[in-house]
């Protein structure tokens, strides 16, 4: 038979709401350490486990965090949810997963079955600039943080990356070894993240007065095989670019992998630079010059965002935008003469 509180507390000497809150750590727990420590120890010897149903319907809250992501295969969401669990697991609190392929239809269902659930709160990673989900979401009034990508415009809710500062970083580099003709694979222009880093990029080459050839700029996607076919169009360019600045550290895969298949060298012939800096979880992306991006950070900042309005009730007044900084690695050199 599960051990009680009531239990727990007789054999500590102490009553059963000072049990509760030295198990839950509270921080209005008045107790010496001798105390806590004897409940705790208590607690572990008989494999005391809380009854999360008891507590929920006492607090009013299911102390579950629901999470919309694109794609848990994708090493980037894989580390940005890492982040906001290991924020969440400090607080007490438990995430349930969706995976949305990123599909609207998919997004909404996810955030539909999360709220069936009974969370207490969303982590959405999955925003378009244009999302209705989101609008409805917004009219419900249920507490949500963007995380990654954000609506336009922005919200105050949202944890995001300072994408077009690492979009003029990442030119501005390329610039400095001296490239001219200078290409961009981005990715969707739905997605802030894409939107953003084109702007950057396009604000950059014309502030540099450098031709902004509309053939330099091609649609990849931001995974591999996307990088991979937008490099194969600017490989077939009747002047090919010296340099790319791919949307992020898949597409730069991608990209390199086309170039070697073309017989060419990086960054001999051509240089290549990403964006997110995933070189710990991709081998192919540890030579990789890219725009660090803390994703672990990210993650957790956006997990602290969603408890401060669930805890505190506090309204966020402004977006946490994450600085992101330049790694300068092999994939990068001066331009060909």
């Amino acid at each position: 038979m599960a051990m009680t509180l009531k239990e727990l507390g007789r054999l500590a000497g102490v009553h059963p709401s000072t049990v509760a809150r030295v198990l839950n750590d509270d921080p209005q727990q008045r107790v010496s350490e001798e105390v806590r420590g004897r409940i705790l120890a208590l607690a572990r010897e008989h494999g005391y486990q809380p009854n999360h149903l008891a507590r929920s319907l006492r607090t009013k809250r299911s102390f579950v965090i629901g999470t919309a992501i694109p794609d848990i295969a994708n090493p980037f969401f894989a580390i940005l949810f890492r982040g906001i669990e290991d924020a969440l697991a400090a607080s007490r609190y438990s995430v349930i997963l969706a995976n949305t392929d990123d599909e609207p239809a998919r997004e909404q269902g996810s955030i539909d079955m999360l709220r069936g659930r009974q969370v207490d709160g969303l982590l959405i990673a999955t925003a378009r600039r244009e999302d209705p989900t989101i609008e409805a979401l917004v009219a419900t009034g249920f507490p949500f943080v963007l995380v990654n990508r954000h609506t336009d415009p922005i919200p105050p809710n949202a944890v995001v990356p300072d994408d077009y500062a690492g979009a003029v970083a990442a030119v501005e580099h390329l610039i400095g070894l001296g490239h001219r003709r200078i290409a961009h694979i981005s990715g969707s222009d739905e997605m802030s993240t894409g939107h953003t880093r084109r702007g950057g990029y396009l604000d950059t080459i014309r502030r540099h007065h450098l031709p902004a050839d509309p053939d330099m700029t091609v649609r990849g996607n931001f995974r591999e095989p996307g990088g991979y076919q937008g490099m194969r169009q600017l490989l077939d360019l009747p002047q090919r670019p010296t340099a790319v600045f791919a949307v992020n550290d898949l597409a730069a895969v991608g990209a390199i992998r086309a170039i070697e298949e073309a017989g060419l060298q990086v960054p001999r012939d051509i240089s290549i630079i990403g964006f997110n800096d995933l070189s710990a979880a991709i081998g192919a992306a540890r030579l990789l010059t890219t725009v660090r991006l803390p994703l672990h950070n990210m993650g957790k900042a956006a997990a602290a965002h969603l408890l401060a309005q669930i805890t505190c009730d506090t309204v966020a007044r402004e977006p946490v935008v994450i600085p992101v900084e330049l790694v300068v690695r092999q994939s990068t050199g001066p331009a060909p003469a």
